[in-house]
């Protein structure tokens, strides 16, 4: 929590996201979109895989 990470889920483009909040199920976060974060929340059954640095 609270690095970088970059997401890949299992549809659409791979990202950039910051956590701050990780559920069972859930996690919780900022969303890089290219030119600002934006707060976000996905299902962790959606990810795919993912790459903290």
């Amino acid at each position: 929590m609270y690095r970088n990470t970059y997401i890949w889920p299992q549809y659409g483009p791979g990202f950039w996201f910051f956590p701050i909040f990780v559920g069972r199920t859930s996690v919780a976060g900022f969303r890089w979109t290219g030119s600002s974060w934006i707060y976000a929340g996905y299902d962790l059954g959606r990810i795919t895989s993912f790459t903290c640095y």
